[in-house]
């Protein structure tokens, strides 16, 4: 008897040693940092919601024995609902986007970002995925600097940009992206992954991918669905028209942008009320003083603006600009704001 139960003793350890998927410790954000440390190891965060189907379809890859061997022996995991308040003030901290979900986050125990990324949902994807963490020179902490030394194959580019997302690195994004679409083979235009990078990591709509875009979306349209095509043309407008770079675009370029909303299947109204307020920076900014005024007219017709809108619009004016047609302009407004 008690050889037996030796038996089975060496088989549950032996299974638990050797045939385990990859162990998510319990606890709270702190517990993995401090098993880090004590063990020195690196720290695995897997950004999720259960309400993530896509998430949820990770789950029996995790649980796989050599996914399980090359994260267990490199990190400490731990699973990190989007949703809960814990994860909200961890990422806002770290300055951290989340793109999409599930995003794997890797940090050393000192609470120090060293990789992020999603990946696709195979053994063979996260086996890799854990090498190429353990490996300083490939890890996302090393793009910049691969950047800067030339490194420009469009794979490479494609994820310094999706990581420049993650940690809101607008500046990087746009350079990493500019190479991208320099290095980007034409027959590649419109394929899958290209579209992908489009979606999911391009941020600039001055971009020359974003016009080439645009002004094939039929050709995309063929390919992919329809509402993505639209979701994502306009995340990239508005991320461009509400940014810093929206300050040093001319009021033509702006104007674009609306032509290309309206492509894009959205109403003049939506479009008036999006494209108001940068065009009117542009303007002023060039004293375009008639323009100014006449854009306004334009969006008093086509905006539908109610008391609260005319009020904003001619405090905005006001405040932006002594010129007598201006100024005539914003006191109308504000008369009409206070009927």
């Amino acid at each position: 008897m008690r050889t037996l139960s030796w038996a089975i003793s060496l088989v549950l350890i032996t299974t638990y040693s050797f045939g385990q998927g990859v162990t998510f410790i319990q606890g709270n954000l702190r517990t993995p940092f401090t098993q880090a440390k004590a063990q020195g190891k690196l720290v695995f965060l897997e950004v999720y919601s259960p309400t993530c189907h896509v998430c949820e379809s990770f789950i029996p890859t995790f649980k796989n024995a050599s996914v399980g061997k090359a994260f267990n022996d490199r990190f400490v995991s731990y699973k990190l609902d989007v949703n809960t308040p814990e994860a909200q003030a961890f990422l806002s901290k770290q300055n951290l986007f989340v793109p999409s979900l599930p995003l794997f986050l890797f940090f050393d125990s000192n609470v120090k970002l060293i990789h992020a990324q999603s990946t696709e949902n195979s053994t063979q994807q996260l086996v890799a995925l854990a090498a190429r963490v353990a490996d300083p020179k490939q890890r996302a902490q090393s793009y910049q600097n691969r950047f800067r030394q030339g490194e420009r194959n469009t794979s490479f580019l494609a994820d310094y940009g999706y990581f420049t997302r993650i940690v809101k690195d607008t500046v990087s994004n746009i350079q990493a992206m500019q190479a991208y679409t320099k290095a980007l083979k034409p027959t590649d235009y419109t394929s899958k992954s290209t579209f992908a990078v489009i979606q999911k990591v391009l941020l600039d709509a001055e971009n020359p991918l974003f016009d080439y875009f645009m002004t094939h979306l039929a050709l995309f349209k063929s390919k992919f669905p329809g509402e993505d095509l639209k979701k994502t043309g306009e995340y990239i407008i508005m991320t461009t028209l509400y940014s810093s770079r929206a300050a040093v675009m001319t009021p033509v370029r702006i104007q674009k942008l609306g032509v290309y909303m309206n492509t894009l299947g959205f109403d003049k109204k939506s479009i008036e009320n999006r494209t108001l307020i940068p065009e009117l920076n542009a303007l002023i900014r060039t004293q375009q003083w008639a323009q100014v005024v006449e854009r306004v007219n334009r969006y008093e017709r086509l905006g539908s603006p109610g008391p609260d809108e005319f009020t904003y619009l001619g405090g905005y004016l006001k405040s932006k600009s002594q010129n007598p047609q201006v100024v005539q302009k914003a006191n109308m407004l504000l008369s009409r704001g206070r009927r």
